[in-house]
């Protein structure tokens, strides 16, 4: 049996364009509209990325807008 490689322009086109766009983040207070937008809908897996979210706008120095 010989393994070949199936080809997948989709996945190359979308590994390309993550690359080669910078990607902005939101503000604070967006951020924190999300979460509770989540909250509200008891959307566990939501609130956890928006957390996630969170903690990169605030790393990353955005706080203060």
């Amino acid at each position: 049996m010989i393994a070949t490689t199936v080809s997948r322009p989709t996945e190359n086109l979308a590994v390309g364009r993550v690359g080669s766009t910078a990607r902005t983040l939101p503000s604070i207070a967006d951020a924190f509209a999300c979460l509770a937008a989540c909250e509200a809908r008891g959307d566990l897996c939501g609130a956890r990325l928006c957390r996630l979210l969170l903690q990169r706008v605030a790393r990353d120095g955005r706080v203060g807008e």
